[in-house]
């Protein structure tokens, strides 16, 4: 569960999709306002799977701390990059389908997504015993710390209108549906290592609970007293089964003073997802054992009762099995979407050049994370347009980010980012944000 979180390209409550907003003429903005019209004048039709995709990160230490080239990892390295305690969390998504048309003062739109969220936060000594091995900590009584993690995958049915009601003034309303397909939760795992005097033997002691919903079922061994899960995925998991359901809700308002500024509003993701189908509640109830007739090291190769970390790792989640028992989940476990209240303004310098700023304050867990991004948007040419950004997060990290679009008659292609050296080399970031899309573009007159 630790190196799960650890090895991800983890980040969550970033930017999300709302760097979309920077550019004109996108149907995929409304994803940040469901205001803002489709302003192509032709049908649009995403590409599947490709109408877009996102992916961010945020995390205390780079991945090339813990991996480096060809993929060899060093817990080492990673060790001693860390501070006190650790932390990781991912967002990312794909819009199966995408459909959007503009008919007199309404713009209708259709998404089909795929989305997926999750953090963690750990203790640094839990990779120190990692990195060390038992070997060390034979007749030795220490807290190592906890560990926080959960992931959630979903599926959203998100059908959006906008209307103008007058001519500087847009509204927008996106209501969603949502469909719960794997949900992971562990807080506050706590770790520690006792060693008895009395017998030789070291105690690993994880104590916690966490929760499980998602395509498996459970089977306990009563001889060896070991429970395990096996997939019990099913024709309809690839539909829209009314089972884990949850509801969400797009708010947004468009208004325009005049014809060079633009000033917008808009509430994101606010709602909640319940697991209640293949749902299980697991507590950690024994220690893992280790003999001190087989102590291992795993930070020096080359020398006795070495034990490769990765399959220190293996033989741990091995023992896991020992060590939980489970129970069907007797209530639905409800839990709330990162909620995004995006705020921004455009002033149109130029039929070419346009100046902007947009603020994003995300709510997620009793925690808020704040983007502040001034961009500036222009076409070279008729049909391609770039935009420069910096944004600023949580008023601490600074990120500079770019975006281009290409519209041609049938086809429109984006790509936007929200850290350029995060882009080249990605392992080396912390933070960051990237989106694309294609959209196929259909004449309806």
């Amino acid at each position: 569960m630790v190196v799960f979180c650890l090895s991800i390209p983890a980040g969550m409550m970033a930017q999300e999709t709302s760097v979309l907003y920077n550019f004109s003429g996108l149907p995929q903005s409304a994803f940040v306002n469901p205001a803002i019209h489709n302003t192509t004048g032709r049908l649009v039709i995403g590409m599947p799977v490709f109408s877009g995709v996102y992916g961010d990160w945020n995390s205390s230490v780079p991945l090339n701390s813990l991996f480096s080239r060809g993929f060899s990892y060093s817990f080492s390295r990673f060790y001693n990059a860390l501070g006190e305690q650790g932390s990781a969390r991912v967002n990312a998504g794909v819009t199966v389908f995408f459909a959007s048309m503009k008919h007199q003062d309404y713009t209708f739109s259709l998404s089909v997504s795929e989305r997926g969220f999750g953090a963690g936060r750990f203790d640094r000594e839990i990779v120190r015993f990692i990195r060390d091995g038992t070997l060390g900590f034979f007749g030795t009584n220490e807290d190592l710390g906890s560990a926080t993690f959960f992931f959630r995958h979903y599926r959203e049915l998100a059908p959006g209108i906008s209307k103008q009601i007058w001519e500087g003034l847009d509204i927008g309303i996106r209501p969603k549906i949502l469909f719960g397909k794997l949900n992971f939760e562990m807080e506050e795992m706590h770790m520690s290592v006792e060693s008895p005097e009395e017998n030789g033997k070291m105690f690993l002691k994880p104590e916690g609970t966490f929760k499980l919903s998602g395509p498996f079922k459970h089977k306990r061994d009563t001889v060896f007293h070991f429970s395990s899960f096996t997939a019990g995925v099913s024709p309809g998991d690839y539909f829209f089964q009314p089972r884990n359901l949850g509801v969400a809700l797009d708010f947004g308002i468009v208004y325009r003073p005049n014809k060079f500024a633009e000033w917008s509003f808009s509430i994101t993701d606010a709602g909640l997802i319940g697991f209640r189908h293949n749902s299980f509640d697991t507590k950690f109830s024994r220690p893992v054992i280790y003999s001190e007739n087989r102590p291992y090291q795993s930070n020096a190769p080359d020398e006795d009762f070495y034990l490769e970390p990765r399959e220190a790792l293996k033989a741990f989640g091995d023992s896991v099995s020992y060590i939980i028992d489970v129970s069907d989940a007797e209530k639905r476990n409800y839990s709330a979407l990162p909620t995004k209240i995006h705020a921004a303004a455009k002033f149109r310098l130029s039929e070419k050049t346009t100046l902007g700023a947009s603020n994003q304050v995300t709510f997620f867990s009793y925690q808020i994370q704040n983007s502040f991004t001034p961009f500036v948007e222009t076409f070279f040419f008729p049909n391609l347009g770039m935009y420069g950004s910096l944004t600023l997060m949580n008023f601490s990290t600074v990120l500079p980010g770019f975006g281009l679009t290409y519209t041609g008659d049938f086809l429109q292609f984006y790509l936007a980012g929200n850290n350029i050296s995060g882009i080249f080399q990605p392992a080396s970031a912390k933070h960051l944000n990237l989106c694309l899309g294609i959209n196929f573009l259909f004449k309806t007159k």
